[in-house]
């Protein structure tokens, strides 16, 4: 009875540590992720005269996409914090002494990792869709209420390569404007000029205004030659202001916002379309083959000229290599590597967790800001490994899950690692 209510109390204490080094931990990554992802999120939206109320709201709905980063990296360092502070104490050794298992010590960090596996992976599936979904129905609502520049008197509002400058307003009506606009595709820098025009909302779904003027002038002038420009004038004209490539990614139904279910029934339409495009490249391939072979058979029978059956080896040949490497389809990799994420993040809180536990081995100084160094250390690892990992998937042409799982089996290999040292040094 004694032995369990230490193991309680020990238990409790581990747990109420590591409450405390978490809400540390969350608090410096959230922060990290905040200014990294929200701010310039914030940035880019075009919505500037909206409430304060209403810009919390959008920020709250942007926060679950980096909250699946935050999780297993504040669980890696207040698992960290807890071992090297008990460490350094000389606590671990206490209850060692005692006649307790090291398994007693492990064991209520290793619950709470389980345990934020499952918070991270609902955040990364239920949360994250939702939430994208709800911030996209909220920023069209919002874009339709309100034009996307601030129409306020003697204002200067840039928006992407948009400036405009405009003198009194009243209601939608601007007096005294000037819009300056650089095309980089068509190397193009415009300037128009109005003593009153309109602007209006008219397509609320890709972002769409018509700024409408009386008797504007408008310079036209090729950015590369300074020497070529036109300049006309009218009685009235309207121009169709594009803010599309303006609004944040998170609109999109990219793979990144998709529920593991959506995303495992977009990978079966193009694994579909991947397995029809890989028999054609081999019946392609095929006859090529074929093709070079009977070149050379009439090459080596003489039964046509050597110039001419050479011309058709070196076509043949020239077939054969344009095809290259079996077909992938890219959004079917992109979306498998999404899918994959998402679970690699979720149970990235216990194998990061798992790392840490040898810490409890080493005697260390400083124990809580030694845990914590090393958790850094080993969360930018991980950072860079998935990451990395990422971006070669569209150079194999084999199904990405393995290695877009490398960084969580190389935590997994490097706690073994480390769990086998110290056995053995004892």
């Amino acid at each position: 009875m004694n032995k369990r209510k230490n193991h309680l109390i020990l238990t409790g204490y581990i747990s109420k540590e590591f409450a405390q080094d978490f809400l540390v931990a969350f608090v410096f990554f959230f922060c990290i992720f905040f200014i990294n992802s929200i701010l310039l999120l914030v940035q880019r939206i075009l919505l500037k005269n909206i409430s304060f109320s209403t810009m919390i709201e959008m920020v709250l709905l942007n926060m679950p996409q980096f909250m699946v980063y935050v999780f297993p990296f504040a669980t890696l360092t207040a698992s960290s914090m807890v071992l090297g502070d008990l460490s350094s104490s000389n606590e671990l050794l206490a209850v060692r002494s005692c006649g307790i298992p090291s398994i007693y010590i492990y064991w209520p960090l290793i619950f709470i990792s389980i345990l934020m596996s499952i918070i991270t992976f609902v955040f990364a599936d239920v949360i994250h869709p939702w939430s994208s979904n709800v911030y996209k129905d909220r920023l069209s609502v919002l874009m339709a209420e309100m034009p996307t520049f601030e129409i306020e008197s003697n204002n200067v509002n840039t928006v992407g390569n948009i400036i405009l400058y405009n003198g009194n307003t009243e209601g939608r009506i601007i007096e005294d404007l000037v819009l300056i606009s650089n095309d980089d595709k068509e190397q193009m820098n415009s300037f128009v000029k109005s003593e009153r025009g309109t602007l209006d909302l008219i397509d609320p779904v890709y972002y769409v205004y018509a700024l409408s003027l009386d008797r504007p002038d408008v310079f036209l002038n090729d950015r590369d030659d300074i020497e070529s420009f036109g300049l006309s004038n009218s009685e009235r004209a309207t121009f169709y202001l594009d803010f599309s490539e303006q609004i944040p990614s998170l609109t999109s139904n990219s793979p990144v916002n998709l529920t593991s279910k959506e995303l495992i029934d977009s990978i079966e339409i193009r694994d579909l379309v991947q397995k029809e495009d890989r028999e054609e490249w081999k019946d392609r391939r095929e006859e090529s083959l074929l093709e070079i072979s009977q070149a050379l058979v009439a090459l080596d029978r003489n039964t046509v000229d050597e110039e001419s059956a050479l011309r058709d080896v070196n076509s043949a040949l020239f077939s054969y290599t344009i095809l290259g490497e079996k077909p992938v389809n890219f959004y079917g990799q992109y979306y498998k590597a999404e899918l994959t994420k998402k679970f690699v993040l979720s149970v990235a809180c216990f194998f990061l967790t798992l790392v840490s536990l040898p810490l409890s081995n080493v005697r260390v100084k400083h124990g809580k800001l030694t845990g914590f160094a090393i958790s850094l250390l080993l969360a930018v690892a991980f950072w860079y490994m998935l990451f990395g990992a990422q971006l070669f998937i569209f150079d194999i042409s084999f199904s990405p899950y393995i290695l877009m799982m490398a960084p969580d089996l190389i935590m997994l290999s490097l706690a073994l690692v480390l769990f086998f040292i110290y056995r053995k040094a004892r």
